[in-house]
């Protein structure tokens, strides 16, 4: 007999799978077009531009590409944050001190300079770009299987206001989610603006 939570961990599966085969069915050009059209979105929330704290992530090569809001949120003077992996399923957000602190890490994500490492406070970090696999319009989110940003959302950085910045289609009718499961505030994608609950 299979249980709910069984059947749930299939589901999320099977969507993620078939995600992340979209995602890698884009063209470098179709990527770097469309990152650009979802960034230019995000530069223009107010959100995002009162936020003084932002944490992001490196993106890899099949996600929208996040290289450029690095570099835009210093350029502002926010400060960024990006995550560093502590144990499993647990991590810290990192202070980027600059674009030359950036170095390969695990995986070949890129991450800060071991030696340039300092924690930014989780009660401090304001604005979240949480990657994810799917989304649904009800801010539902199928992450990617660590459970990382689940964790570090729900029990240390809970103010953080939430937004996914994806492709479009990747933004589907329903994501199957678990009670632990992080919801967003906000999703951006090349076409759309979806603010849940509103």
């Amino acid at each position: 007999m299979t249980t709910l939570h069984e059947k749930k961990l299939a589901e999320k599966k099977a969507l993620r799978q078939k995600m992340l085969t979209f995602r890698k069915g884009l063209t470098k050009e179709q990527h770097e077009e469309k990152s650009r059209a979802i960034l230019a979105r995000l530069y223009e929330e107010p959100r995002f531009q009162q936020a003084k704290t932002i944490f992001a992530y490196a993106s890899m090569p099949d996600e929208v590409q996040l290289y450029d809001l690095l570099a835009h949120a210093l350029k502002a003077g926010k400060r960024v944050g990006l995550p560093l992996i502590t144990g499993k399923g647990l991590m810290e957000v990192v202070n980027l001190p600059s674009l030359d602190s950036l170095v390969r890490g695990k995986f070949g994500i890129l991450t800060v300079r071991e030696e340039e490492q300092s924690i930014i406070p989780a009660s401090e970090v304001d604005f979240v770009v949480v990657p994810g696999a799917a989304f649904s319009p009800a801010g539902d989110r199928l992450g990617l299987g660590g459970g990382y940003y689940d964790r570090y959302l729900a029990e240390k950085a809970p103010q953080a206001y939430r937004a996914a910045l994806t492709f479009d289609g990747q933004v589907v009718p329903s994501v199957p989610m678990e009670a632990h499961d992080a919801r967003v505030n906000l999703i951006l994608t090349e076409t759309r603006r979806i603010e849940p609950n509103k």
